[in-house]
Parts: C-alpha cells; sequence; structure tokens
C-alpha cells in the first residue's frame, strides 16, 4: 500500500495562512520556497557569468558563429535524450536529493572549466565535452526543481512561483552578465568559471535545510515503464501538444539569440566584453516587468491568450532585433524580448503543470525541459550555420518572422484555453 507522506508542520501553517489575494512575491511566504528561490539566485549569477563566458571563449578561439552553434547542439542533445528520463525520476525519488547530486556534479564541471581555462590547456573539444555535461545534469535537475512547486506553494500560486522561478533566472541574467564581462575583461574566463562553482554551495546549502517531506512514487513500475506512461500521457493530451508544440516553436526559431550574442556583439554592433556582457544583462531586466504584470493575472484564467500574444510579440522584437545597427536600440530591444519571453515560457509553464496528473508532473516537466532549453540549444545549430552565410543579424530576423507565422496559426487555439 503506498503511504502517503506527511507534510511539515511548517508547510501546513503556511497553507493555513493563505490570503486569496496573490501579489508577485507572495509565494516567498512560504519557507522552503524561499529557501530554494534564494539559493537559485545566487547560483544563477554564477551561470550567467559562465554562460557569457563560454560563449566569448569560443568565439574567441575559433571567430566562427558556427562554433556557437555547434556549442548549443552538444548542449542540446543530453537535454532531448534524458529530460524524460530526469521527469521520470523526478516522479520516482525525493527530489531533494536529485537537486543535491546535480548541483555537485555541475559545480565539478565549472571547476574542471576554471582549472583548464587557467592553465592554458583548455580546447574547443573539451568546451564540448563539458558542456554536454552540464546539460546531462539540468536535464534531471530542471523537471525535478519545477515538478517542487506546486508542493511548496500550492496550485492557486503557482503562476506567481513560475515567474518568481523566471525571475530567479532572468533576473540574474541583470547582474550576471554583466558582472561576467568585466571579469573576463579583468582576470580571463577562468575568472568566472571559478566564481560558478562556488555559486552552487548557496543551493546546496538551500536544499539541505528545506522541511518538505520526501516524494516517493509507489514504485509498482519500472523506469521505462515509468516513461512509456508519460509518452502515452502526453499523446492523449491535446492541451499538453499545442502548449509543448508552442514552446517548441518559440524557442527553436527564437531563442537562438542568446547564443549568437556573442557573435552579434563583434560583428554587428563591434563592442568588446563589457558591452556583451550589459547586451546579455538586458533580457533579464525584461523579466522584472513581466512577473509584476503575472501577478496581475489570474492564477488559472485567461493565461493561453497571454502566452499566445507573448510568443507574437517575441517573434516580432527578434525579426527587429536582427536588423538593428546601433547598440542602445538594441539594448532596449533585449530588455522587451526578455520581458516576452518571460511572459511566454512562464504561462506555458503554469498551464502545462496544471494540465499534468499530479503523478506526472515530474515528467511534464521533462518534456517541457526538451522543449525550452532542447529546443533553444539545437535550434542554434542552423541558426549558426545560417549566419556564417548570410550574416548574424539576417539569420536572427529569419527565424523570428517563424515564430509570428507559428504564433498567428496557434493563437485561436490558446486564446481558449483558460
Amino acid at each position: 500500500m503506498l503511504e502517503l507522506p506527511k507534510v511539515s508542520e511548517d508547510h501546513l501553517t503556511a497553507l493555513s495562512t493563505y490570503a486569496p489575494r496573490v501579489s508577485a512575491f507572495t509565494p516567498l511566504r512560504y519557507r522552503d520556497f524561499r529557501l530554494l528561490w534564494t539559493g537559485l539566485v545566487i547560483a544563477n549569477i554564477g551561470s550567467w557569468m559562465q554562460f557569457v563566458a563560454l560563449g566569448y571563449l569560443v568565439d574567441r578561439l575559433t571567430k566562427e558563429p558556427l562554433y556557437l552553434g555547434i556549442l548549443a547542439a552538444s548542449q542540446a542533445v543530453p537535454r532531448l535524450l534524458f529530460a524524460l528520463v530526469g521527469g521520470t525520476i523526478a516522479d520516482r525519488v525525493d527530489r531533494r536529493r536529485v537537486l543535491v547530486l546535480t548541483n555537485l556534479l555541475l559545480m565539478g564541471s565549472a571547476t574542471a572549466l576554471a582549472v583548464l581555462t587557467a592553465t592554458g590547456l583548455i580546447q574547443v573539444w573539451q568546451i564540448m565535452v563539458l558542456a554536454a555535461v552540464n546539460s546531462l545534469a539540468m536535464s534531471f535537475d530542471m523537471p525535478a526543481r519545477h515538478s517542487m512547486l506546486p508542493e511548496l506553494v500550492g496550485e492557486n500560486q503557482l503562476l506567481s512561483a513560475v515567474g518568481l522561478s523566471a525571475l530567479a533566472y532572468n533576473g540574474a541574467g541583470i547582474f550576471g552578465p554583466s558582472l561576467g564581462g568585466v571579469i573576463i575583461a579583468a582576470v580571463g574566463e577562468a575568472g568566472c568559471f571559478a566564481l560558478n562553482a562556488v555559486s552552487y554551495i548557496g543551493v546546496l546549502l538551500a536544499v539541505m535545510r528545506m522541511r518538505i517531506p520526501p516524494s516517493r512514487a509507489a514504485g509498482h513500475l519500472t523506469v521505462s515503464q515509468d516513461v512509456r506512461e508519460g509518452l502515452r500521457l502526453l499523446f492523449e493530451n491535446r492541451r499538453l501538444l499545442l502548449l509543448l508544440g508552442a514552446v517548441w516553436s518559440l524557442s527553436f526559431f527564437g531563442r537562438p539569440y542568446v547564443q549568437m550574442m556573442p557573435a552579434f556583439a563583434r560583428e554587428v554592433l563591434m563592442v568588446d566584453a563589457r558591452g556583451l556582457g550589459v547586451l546579455q544583462a538586458a533580457a533579464g531586466m525584461g523579466t522584472i516587468a513581466s512577473v509584476l504584470l503575472l501577478a496581475r493575472l489570474s492564477a488559472g484564467r485567461g493565461i493561453g491568450a497571454i502566452l499566445g500574444f507573448a510568443m507574437l510579440a517575441f517573434g516580432a522584437l527578434v525579426t527587429i532585433f536582427g536588423l538593428t545597427r546601433w547598440f542602445w536600440l538594441a539594448l532596449g530591444l533585449l530588455v522587451l524580448i526578455g520581458a516576452a519571453q518571460a511572459l511566454a515560457l512562464a504561462s506555458a509553464n503554469t498551464l502545462i503543470q496544471l494540465a499534468a496528473p499530479p503523478f506526472a508532473r515530474g515528467r511534464m516537466m521533462g518534456f517541457y525541459s526538451m522543449m525550452t532549453f532542447g529546443g533553444f540549444a539545437l535550434g542554434s545549430l542552423p541558426v549558426g550555420a545560417a549566419a556564417g552565410a548570410v550574416g548574424v543579424g539576417p539569420a536572427l530576423s529569419a527565424g523570428g518572422a517563424l515564430v509570428i507565422t507559428i504564433a498567428i496559426a496557434i493563437l485561436p487555439q490558446l486564446r481558449r484555453i483558460e
């Protein structure tokens, strides 16, 4: 017989004191969510520093946009292959234990990058391998973390919690890239990698202090059977297919602008590492506005329309961004791009979790991970190839135009989702 987990005393207290009105920061009243969120802010600043340093290092070593696409592809393959397995594990075992193991692996990878770069032994193939290791770890980390959110705050505050999680990632993108650009200019890429390794201590301490009970499945199915069950649940639910298709389209065709930023900054805007850091930070600024807007929305009504219109705006903004040649205009466009992207992904994340059965949320978040990061990373390869042929700007604009086309096609269906 399956024994239902006991809810911690702190969690019951938070639930009993829930007020119907939800603000942008209401989920932070929950102790365990607050711990997780704080740890993520610290770690994500380091992750953004490493992201900028990796792109800058590959671009410096190769001077070819195609290699930025290859870097993204090396990150895409593990996510596409293992995200569903990671989601299945999240439905079967203690999610906190998963987070501890994944963050230890991410810390080790960042340390290896720091040592190899500082000693001058770093090569492009090593960067690709370690980037793939990071992606493998995130294939297990992301489904466990996102599927944990309803347990931490309750479904009625899920939209705000997802928005705050986006803020922890993209908001850290305000400081991480700028700081990364300064550190690259001062001491080189190795400094970014070393600081990122240290930043994971924040997540580890936060996760180990959380008091929610372990989440375990009944255990009557094997991992492969759970994977097949997740696939069956997905293909039987047309709403989930539509939402994941929207996320894939946005990520594959539109989001490669992030990966191409080093080449765009160097070739089109002609700025150095500091300028690149500012550009990477701009999208994170837009996330703050999106979180405040999300807090004004009802937790279950009209979110499909928000997803559709945010996707349409995102495609239009990326199209214009690819055509610009002025740094300050590009900076302003990136702020708006970040806001539209955060609105679209937070809306999709919330709708997918609400549409998924509670016992399969980890697997649905595995699919979401495949669509978001896998789509973005895999889409960067053809965009990188196109950038080498026609230029970075036109390649990005073409992707944005495809997002617009798809958004117009599926908007009527998304508007019917409340």
